[in-house]
């Protein structure tokens, strides 16, 4: 859509298409993003999948003259204004049309919702609820009371209160993985897919958030709590009631051991432990000195 079907002309300083809300350093085409600063402006202007930033006045000269320029007050929440019109407005639908192959076994009790497509043998147990914008790959197990498709916490606060946003993602799960019975995987709340690769094994009462993209093969054990955003690799061991903060990238062959509190990126082929997590061998040789 033109960012002229939504800003006013005092608002609006250059038109432009877009096709979703996101920020400045991401790689999906059509962005329009907000920048409060330099430094997003810069990645903004770097970024050719970003047509569009909503600024302040004292930056409109930083703006790329290639891009769409809206000039606000209090940007942030013109963009948010402007994510929840394009939701709204049918702009931002990922999964358009539902489609539940015939050999899918699904439980009475489940709620799946109608924007979902769910592949060959597909089971899906008691009282698990598929959201809208879902996408369940071909011989996966979803057991029971788990939530695909979850709500975030999306509530964005801007001076003293907080704006409602709209959820405008999904899930995307691959072929043949495992959710086990409790656990929680959020949509996004941006037009993407919270991604869980192929045969992927995820236990129960795991919490996976918003925009977050684990790879194939990967084990996450119970009670794992991951945040939003992160991007977890290939062939990756997640120990039991280990904790990993947002924004956070864990390499391939990586292992987060159980109850660790991951507050940095771990590396290819590295083991952590602790709260905070750091590298396992050593934790393991402080803790024998500390015991001595």
């Amino acid at each position: 859509m033109k960012l002229s079907n939504f800003f006013s002309k005092e608002k609006l300083y250059r038109d432009a298409d877009v096709t979703l809300t996101h920020f400045a350093n991401q790689s999906i085409d059509g962005i329009v993003c907000f920048a409060l600063n330099e430094n997003f402006i810069a990645q903004a202007n770097k970024n050719n999948a970003v047509k569009a930033v909503i600024t302040q006045e004292q930056y409109k000269d930083l703006v790329d003259r290639n891009k769409g320029l809206v000039i606000s007050e209090n940007p942030k929440k013109d963009y948010y204004l402007l994510h929840n019109y394009m939701f709204l407005n049918g702009e931002m639908i990922l999964v358009k049309e539902g489609y539940i192959d015939p050999s899918a076994q699904i439980s009475p009790t489940a709620i799946i919702e109608s924007n979902v497509i769910i592949g060959k043998n597909v089971i899906i147990g008691d009282y698990t609820i598929v959201k809208n914008q879902s996408v369940v790959g071909d011989n996966t197990y979803i057991g029971s009371h788990c939530i695909i498709g979850a709500r975030g916490l999306n509530n964005t606060r801007i001076d003293d209160t907080f704006i409602y946003v709209h959820d405008a993602g999904g899930v995307s799960i691959g072929k043949e993985c495992e959710i086990l019975d409790g656990s929680i995987i959020q949509k996004s709340i941006h037009k993407e897919m919270t991604r869980i690769g192929d045969i992927t094994k995820i236990s129960v009462k795991v919490n996976i958030g918003h925009g977050t993209i684990i790879g194939k093969r990967t084990l996450v054990a119970g009670n794992a709590q991951i945040a939003g955003y992160v991007t977890i690799g290939n062939d990756v061991w997640i120990g039991p009631s280990a904790v990993i903060a947002h924004n956070l990238k864990i390499g391939d062959n990586a292992e987060v051991k159980l109850g660790s509190v991951v507050v940095k990126s771990v590396k290819t082929n590295r083991a952590v432990s602790g709260n905070f997590a750091y590298d396992h061998t050593q934790h393991l040789k402080n803790h024998i000195k500390a015991q001595r």
